[in-house]
């Protein structure tokens, strides 16, 4: 597995899991067929510049640090300009058709852009295909995307 992909993944698991261990990284991806060393998930972590944070239930968890989040409205927006070809919204799901090349980009930063309304996405090399949890979240979505991708 790429390594940009494994990123990916462990940011959509920061969003479903309280991860407060390395192992605990490890054991989840497991789950779900990936096998990561410990090792890997260190580098991943630095890489990554998680941070540890309370947790709801005691403890500490890892996070994207709050800076990150800042950064990512003004890349994705900037990326959504750029690369985006279309955009377009059926019920729960939302296409993105991209320039190719850039949609596991757009992918990774709109993941983390709308996380609480996203169930999932899945991306090719030239389209983003967006699950969103209601019909409500995809109409938002799309319209934001939309917004920031003609904002010239």
């Amino acid at each position: 597995m790429r390594k940009q992909e494994r990123h990916r993944i462990i940011t959509q698991l920061l969003n479903e899991y309280d991860v407060k261990k390395q192992e605990d990284f490890v054991a989840i991806l497991g789950q779900q067929g990936i096998t990561v060393t410990q090792a890997t998930i260190s580098r991943d972590i630095k890489e990554m510049k998680l941070i540890k944070v309370p947790a709801q239930n005691g403890g500490y968890r890892y996070s994207i640090p709050r800076k990150d989040q800042e950064d990512v409205d003004g890349k994705l927006a900037d990326l959504l300009k750029e690369a985006v070809i279309s955009v377009d919204q059926m019920e729960k799901f939302i296409n993105v058709k991209t320039l190719p090349g850039n949609a596991s980009a757009c992918a990774n930063l709109l993941e983390k852009q709308f996380a609480k309304g996203l169930f999932t996405t899945l991306n090719d090399d030239d389209g983003v295909l967006m699950i969103a949890r209601t019909d409500e979240d995809a109409r938002n979505i799309q319209q934001e995307i939309a917004e920031k991708s003609q904002n010239n």
